[in-house]
């Protein structure tokens, strides 16, 4: 259950926005109508310029609406990736890494540690996402980008 609030910063991972454009039907529609709302809320959603690069080369459609949605429609916060980012990024990956029963250690996937590095800096306390195994710090929770997480979302940003 995602807290009502008129000022939670919430970030949005690539999937998400490849599933607005390309995705099952019921799941564009939820979210389309929540990138609505982040529209009349300028700066609520926050994503990192990573995603262009994450998404432009496995979409269907012309590049024009991932580029109209993500850069010039007004929904999105984008975020760069400095060279400050790419030093924390490793920091957290080191930190978010676990024990394998092995021995070896498991850590954050690259492009994974980017966006939870570059949530953190913006502020974010949500972050919307189809990837259940991405490693968020305590103080973030997940939102489960399906129909029904997207829409409890959008609910409680209204």
């Amino acid at each position: 259950m995602v807290e009502p609030s008129s000022r939670r910063l919430v970030y949005v991972d690539a999937n998400p926005i490849v599933y607005a454009l390309e995705g099952p039907e019921v799941l564009a529609s939820a979210l389309k109508q929540l990138f609505s709302v982040f529209r009349s809320r300028p700066g609520t959603a926050i994503t990192s310029e990573l995603t262009l690069a994450e998404v432009l080369p496995k979409k269907k459609i012309p590049d024009r609406e991932f580029l109209d949605l993500l850069v010039w429609g007004g929904v999105f916060d984008l975020h760069p990736v400095t060279r400050e980012v790419l030093v924390e990024t490793a920091d957290y990956r080191r930190s978010a890494g676990k024990q394998l029963s092995d021995g070896r250690v498991a850590i954050p996937k690259l492009p994974d540690a980017i966006h939870a590095v570059t949530a953190i800096r913006a502020g974010c306390s949500l972050f919307l996402s189809a990837d259940a195994g991405v490693k968020l710090p305590e103080t973030m929770a997940l939102v489960k980008a399906n129909a029904s997480g997207v829409a409890d979302l959008t609910r409680n940003l209204q």
